[in-house]
C-alpha cells in the first residue's frame, strides 16, 4: 500500500475543490435559469431514474443524505408542486413513505436537466480525452 505523502494529500484537496467549484457553478446556474438547487436537481433526477417513485429511505440512501435534512428538502419541494409524498406501509415497516414527481417536477426537471448537461460539458466533459476518461473510471473503480 502505498504510503499517505504530501502529493496524494495535494490530489485529495484538488479533487475536493475542484468538485466543490463544479458544484457551485452548476448549482447557480440552475438556481438563476430554473429556480431549483442543485441538491433540488439531484433529488428529483434520483426519482425520475427509479422510474418516478421511490421509497424515501431508498432515495435518502441514493443520494448519500441524512434522512432528516433530506425530509426538510422533501418538504420545500413538495410545497413547490414538485413531488407528492404518500404513506405507504409494508409489513416490514409501517412508517414507510414514498415520494413520487407530479407534473410539474418533471417539467421542471426536464427543462433543468438541460442546463445540468450543458454545465457538465462546459465544465468537465469537454476538458476530457478517452485516456482521461479511461483513467477516472480506474480510480473512481478503485475508491468505491
Amino acid at each position: 500500500m502505498p504510503r499517505l505523502d504530501a502529493e496524494r494529500i495535494g490530489l485529495w484537496r484538488r479533487l475536493c475543490q475542484s468538485s466543490a467549484a463544479l458544484q457551485r457553478k452548476v448549482d447557480a446556474q440552475l438556481t438563476e435559469e430554473h429556480f431549483i438547487s442543485l441538491a433540488w436537481f439531484e433529488c428529483l433526477a434520483a426519482i425520475r431514474d427509479a422510474g418516478g417513485t421511490m421509497r424515501v429511505h431508498e432515495l435518502s440512501e441514493t443520494l448519500g443524505e441524512l434522512p432528516s435534512s433530506l425530509s426538510r428538502r422533501l418538504d420545500r419541494l413538495e410545497d413547490e408542486g414538485y413531488v407528492r409524498r404518500k404513506h405507504t406501509p409494508l409489513p416490514d415497516d409501517r412508517r414507510a413513505v414514498s415520494v413520487s414527481l407530479t407534473a410539474a417536477g418533471r417539467a421542471v426537471w426536464r427543462d433543468a436537466n438541460i442546463t445540468y448537461r450543458r454545465m457538465v460539458q462546459a465544465h468537465f466533459a469537454q476538458h476530457l480525452t478517452d485516456t482521461d476518461i479511461a483513467a477516472l473510471q480506474r480510480v473512481f473503480g478503485k475508491l468505491g
